[in-house]
């Protein structure tokens, strides 16, 4: 009977050993693997972050307007949008007698027109009177090619200059979002954006007038008066993390960024917009583009 019970024994002390083995297995390894899969990390991206606002506004060119000059039925020789040169022939009005239109200089021919051309004239913008434009009621253009005129109507302009303008109307809370010599870009409704530079802000007694000039070719450019745009006064480039990512080792903030040992390690940040959710930071510091950072600070 002893001897059946001392046979026993080694096997029991086998089986204590491999439990014990695979105890520490479960601690040494599997237990960290478990605890690792709870951190997140997320990849840093590249992002740009714009300030923008929604603004009236006002297209102005420098523009001259033909009439008729009599009435009759009239032919047209140039579409809507079209750079002709100097001299070239743009309609003629048979009536009376026949009267040829043609260009007086080089420029873009439009059939819209709303009586304004003259107001918003480029060379008249420093005697604009700001509160005057900003409750005037901007009529529609008028647009499409008329087959028949009366005496003496506007019948065509010719946009003369490659450089267009827009008055941008500044409310009293946008007013310090722009400056004469800023850069903006102006986007359009159909989403259309163009480069501008403020060259001018004229005050008014509530609002204010920021004229912004641009010279990249727009299809509308010579269609357009009154607008809704976004204006966008500033674009910050930088690298994205997550707000919750960022801490402090005491002396600097910034993040624990994952090394290719598995292991993370504090890297300083400099901030250059927080948000609630996510933060963006300066390029060509400790933290680089397509590193993986611990997105909560507090996992760490």
């Amino acid at each position: 009977m002893e001897e059946k019970k001392k046979s026993r024994l080694p096997v029991f002390l086998i089986i204590v050993f491999i439990l014990v083995l695979a105890g520490l297995y479960v601690l040494l390894y599997i237990l960290p693997d478990i605890d690792d899969s709870r951190i997140q990390s997320v990849v840093v991206r590249y992002a740009q972050v714009q300030e923008q606002a929604r603004a009236k506004c006002i297209v102005a060119r420098e523009e001259t307007v033909f009439s008729s000059g009599g009435a009759g039925s009239v032919s047209y020789y140039i579409d809507e949008g079209v750079k002709t040169r100097k001299g070239t022939k743009i309609a003629d009005i048979y009536g009376a007698k026949r009267r040829n239109i043609t260009a007086t200089e080089t420029g873009t021919v439009s059939y819209y027109l709303d009586g304004l051309e003259e107001t918003f004239a480029p060379a008249k913008f420093a005697s604009l009177d700001v509160d005057e434009i900003v409750s005037m009621k901007i009529p529609e253009p008028k647009s499409g090619k008329q087959t028949a005129v009366s005496e003496d109507e506007p019948l065509l302009k010719l946009v003369t200059s490659d450089t267009w303008y827009v008055l941008i109307i500044i409310d009293e809370d946008q007013k310090n979002s722009y400056s004469e010599g800023q850069k903006v870009i102006v986007r359009f409704a159909d989403g259309e954006e163009f480069p501008a530079g403020i060259d001018k802000i004229l005050e008014g007694t509530e609002s204010s007038i920021a004229v912004a000039s641009c010279s990249r070719y727009y299809e509308k450019f010579a269609q357009l008066r009154g607008v809704d745009c976004t204006i966008i006064t500033s674009v910050t480039e930088g690298l994205l993390i997550p707000t919750s990512a960022i801490t402090t080792n005491g002396e600097n903030v910034g993040v624990y960024v994952l090394g290719l040992d598995g292991k993370y390690s504090f890297r300083a940040i400099e901030i250059l917009i927080e948000g609630d959710t996510d933060t963006l930071i300066a390029e060509g510091g400790a933290v680089k583009l397509y590193d993986e950072v611990l997105k909560d600070a507090r996992d760490y």
